[in-house]
């Protein structure tokens, strides 16, 4: 007889289920509505970044040089490219962000970066064996960066 009261009394457990499963609904309501509303997205760069292959070469000499070629993938205007430059010594202003239609051989701001196109970065008295130079886009629409391609000295 008392077997039979076991299996037959379900009471306790739909109210359980029911508690969980309220719970797991509101919390699933909850994260969606603070995505939308509190903008989780909105790290993205506003236009895609562009995917494209960069390539160093890098000359030591008097003074060093770091030629910088567009090998392959998306064209890219030229004026939202910069370099960032650390660790490099002898010219002074050498180290920081420079925009890349300022580098030796670069295209005006409104022309597009394609396959094949190279630029050299080198300032007199410029020695770049202890550098690091990054090759960034920045975003037209939002101003966010993204890192295209880097380079350290051998």
């Amino acid at each position: 007889m008392l077997a039979r009261r076991f299996k037959s009394d379900d009471s306790a457990v739909s109210p359980v289920v029911g508690v969980i499963l309220m719970v797991a609904i509101t919390v699933l309501l909850a994260a969606t509505a603070a995505t939308f509303f509190l903008d989780f997205g909105s790290g993205s760069l506003g236009q895609n970044a562009p995917q494209a292959a960069f390539t160093f070469e890098y000359e030591s000499g008097s003074p060093d040089s770091l030629t910088i070629e567009h090998r392959s993938g998306d064209s890219i205007q030229a004026g939202n490219l910069y370099i960032t430059v650390s660790g490099a010594s002898g010219a002074s202003g050498v180290n920081g962000q420079h925009d890349f239609t300022s580098i030796g051989g670069a295209p005006a701001a409104g022309s597009k970066i394609t396959a094949g196109s190279r630029v050299t970065f080198s300032r007199s008295t410029l020695d770049l064996s202890d550098a690091a130079v990054t090759l960034n886009w920045k975003s037209p629409d939002s101003g966010k960066s993204i890192q295209l391609a880097s380079w350290e000295a051998p």
